[in-house]
C-alpha cells in the first residue's frame, strides 16, 4: 500500500471531520485546518496513508487540546453493547463457530470515522454473514488458530472491540492464550485500555496497549512490552484497514488481516469491491 492522489481529499476530510468532532470553528478552526494541510501537501506518495493520517491527528489533538472522538467513542461502546446478545446468536448459527465469530469481528470494522460521517452497522452485520470469504484463507486461519500456542490480537476501533467478544470467546473456549492489543493513546475512535475497560474486553484476555498513538500498527513506535508480545506470538490477528495498510508489507506469515474494505484505493489494491469483507493471510 502506498498513497494515491485519491487519498488527498480523503485527509482534508479526516481534518474536517475531526474538527467538528472537537467542536472547533471559526478562525481557530481555520488556523489548525491551513497548519494540517501542510501536512497534506509534503505528504510522500511513497508512505502508507496511515503514516500520514498520523501526523495529521496528532497535530489535530495538539492543537484543539482535546480528544475529539470520545464521545463517539462511548456512544459506540454502549450501542455495540446493546447488540451483543443480538451478534452472538447470529455468529452461533453458522454452522462453523470459528466462521461465525470471524463474520462478527469483521462486521463491527465499519465503526470507523476517519472515514465515515454516519455507518449504517445494522446493514454492516447483514453484509458480515452474507458476503464470501475466501475459503483458502479461512481453511489457512483455521490452521493458524488449531496450531497457534500463543495468539495476538490487534484491535482496531472503540465499539468494533465489543463485536471482537464473540472471536476471542470462542477463541478462549478453545484454550487459547490471547492478548489483546489497543492503542497506547487517543487517535480518532481507535480504541485504548479505558474504552476496552468499558466494552468488556478484560473479562477474556490479557489486555496490553501498544504505547503508539499511530494509525494502524506503527511497529518502529510501539512499546517493548508490545513489541515481545508481537515476535513471541505464533499467531497475529490483525483488525481493520489501517493495520492491513502498516503491516502488510512484512510479509509475515503469521498474521491473518480481518477488515471490511473501506476506499477505492484498498479494493484496487486488492482486486475487491467496496464494502467486501476480507480475511487473507499475510504471506
Amino acid at each position: 500500500m502506498r498513497t494515491d492522489l485519491e487519498c488527498l481529499p480523503c485527509f482534508f476530510g479526516q481534518i474536517t471531520r475531526t474538527l467538528n468532532h472537537a467542536r472547533v470553528n471559526g478562525d481557530q478552526g481555520r488556523s489548525i485546518a491551513r497548519r494540517a494541510g501542510e501536512i497534506v501537501a509534503s505528504a510522500s506518495l511513497e508512505e502508507v496513508p496511515a503514516r500520514t493520517s498520523t501526523l495529521i491527528h496528532r497535530l489535530l489533538r495538539s492543537e484543539t487540546g482535546v480528544d475529539p472522538y470520545h464521545e463517539v467513542k462511548t456512544t459506540y461502546n454502549r450501542i455495540a453493547l446493546d447488540m451483543l446478545p443480538e451478534l452472538l446468536l447470529l455468529a452461533a448459527g453458522v454452522p462453523d463457530r470459528l466462521e461465525g465469530g470471524v463474520r462478527a469481528a469483521i462486521a463491527g470494522n465499519v465503526i470507523d470515522f476517519g472515514i465515515y460521517d454516519h455507518i449504517d452497522l445494522r446493514r454492516s452485520i447483514e453484509e458480515s454473514f452474507q458476503l464470501e470469504l475466501s475459503p483458502g484463507s479461512f481453511d489457512a486461519f483455521r490452521h493458524a488458530v488449531e496450531t497457534a500456542g500463543r495468539i495476538l490480537y490487534l484491535c482496531d476501533n472503540a465499539g468494533e472491540i465489543v463485536f471482537d467478544r464473540v472471536l476471542l470467546r470462542i477463541l478462549q473456549e478453545k484454550g487459547k492464550s490471547v492478548t489483546v492489543a489497543v492503542k497506547g493513546a487517543p487517535v480518532i475512535n481507535d480504541a485504548t485500555l479505558d474504552d476496552a475497560a468499558e466494552a468488556g474486553m478484560t473479562e477474556y484476555t490479557e489486555l496490553i496497549d501498544n504505547g503508539s498513538d499511530g494509525i494502524g500498527t506503527l511497529l518502529e513506535s510501539c512499546s517493548e512490552r508490545f513489541l515481545n508480545a508481537y515476535r513471541s506470538a505464533d499467531l497475529i490477528i490483525s483488525k481493520g484497514q489501517a493495520n492491513f495498510e502498516t503491516l502488510e508489507q512484512t510479509r509475515d506469515p503469521r498474521l491473518f488481516f480481518l477488515f471490511k474494505v473501506k476506499c477505492p484505493v484498498v479494493a484496487r489494491a486488492l482486486g475487491r469491491e467496496n464494502g467486501d469483507i476480507v480475511l487473507m493471510q499475510g504471506a
